[in-house]
């Protein structure tokens, strides 16, 4: 079996095939945009935890980059793994058990098995093979390489939906999922896993300093600036990109509401505000959220 199509979402980026899909909002916030702009018609989506809400995003975009309609749904399996099950649920329903007035939420409650986000995505899209989800101590590529194609051949080799799903809180979540079939040359092999992991890593001061020109162009209402005319390693005041002291202030208040990072005032600032480099190094090295 190989990799047809691929997929990264985690609480800032997400990136399909390589494709980087540009937003300018980030955690439980990013889930929902995405949920309105690729399912928009699903409103079971906003009962659920965060870890459904991951699931069912993530592999609606995935299914949508391959037409899944053409394939054996029939037969079709979900396999998935993860670090911390539902833990981020589990930690939500304990809070309803652990008041005076003792009340448990049924609600919160259902969700409180890992494998319920297999069924909602199968569910969501009558896929009818079997449903599996493992717990590992981390993403290790041979390991789901082996159980994957394991599983698979002992399903005549139909497609699959498989990958990592993890998610600490309603703010923090990783996933990595790839859809498989016999038409794909890319084998679904623990040295093609590590190559699409390692994009992550390799593009994702790329991804900052374009998300970081994005928020600047509209922090500052600079009309007619498109991300390309500024230069990475330009002044961003004086004869660079011409910002003045009012502009500053913009950019620590920015500093603050998008990277949690707070700065004393304009003349912290003017260290860090050199470049967009200097600014996208600053972030990546201290940010919060």
């Amino acid at each position: 079996m190989g990799i047809r199509s691929w997929l990264i979402i985690n609480s800032n980026n997400v990136i399909i095939n390589g494709e980087t899909v540009f937003t300018d909002v980030s955690g439980k916030d990013l889930l929902k945009f995405l949920y309105r702009r690729e399912i928009k018609d699903y409103p079971k989506f906003y009962k659920m935890d965060v870890l459904c809400r991951l699931g069912i995003v993530a592999s609606e975009m995935l299914i949508n980059s391959v037409e899944i309609d053409e394939f054996d749904k029939e037969n079709m399996s979900i396999i998935l793994f993860n670090r911390s099950g539902s833990l981020a649920n589990d930690m939500a329903y304990q809070g309803t058990i652990s008041v005076d007035d003792y009340y448990p939420s049924p609600s919160v409650f259902v969700y409180t098995l890992a494998n319920i986000v297999t069924g909602e995505i199968a569910i969501k899209n009558k896929i009818y093979g079997e449903t599996s989800f493992y717990i590992s101590n981390d993403l290790y590529p041979k390991q789901m390489s082996e159980i994957v194609n394991s599983s698979i051949s002992a399903s005549n080799n139909s497609p699959c939906i498989c990958g990592w799903l993890e998610c600490q809180s309603d703010n923090s979540f990783e996933s990595v999922l790839f859809f498989l079939d016999n038409s794909s040359h890319i084998d679904f092999s623990e040295e093609n896993i590590n190559r699409i992991i390692n994009f992550k890593k390799v593009n994702k001061m790329e991804e900052l300093i374009i998300k970081l020109k994005q928020e600047i162009i509209e922090v500052l209402n600079l009309e007619d600036v498109q991300p390309d005319d500024i230069q990475n390693d330009a002044p961003l005041f004086g004869d660079g990109l011409g910002l003045d002291s009012i502009d500053a202030l913009e950019l620590i208040v920015l500093m603050e509401k998008n990277y949690g990072i707070k700065l004393k005032d304009a003349t912290q600032g003017k260290e860090i505000f050199q470049s967009i480099n200097v600014m996208a190094e600053y972030i990546k090295n201290n940010r919060t959220k």
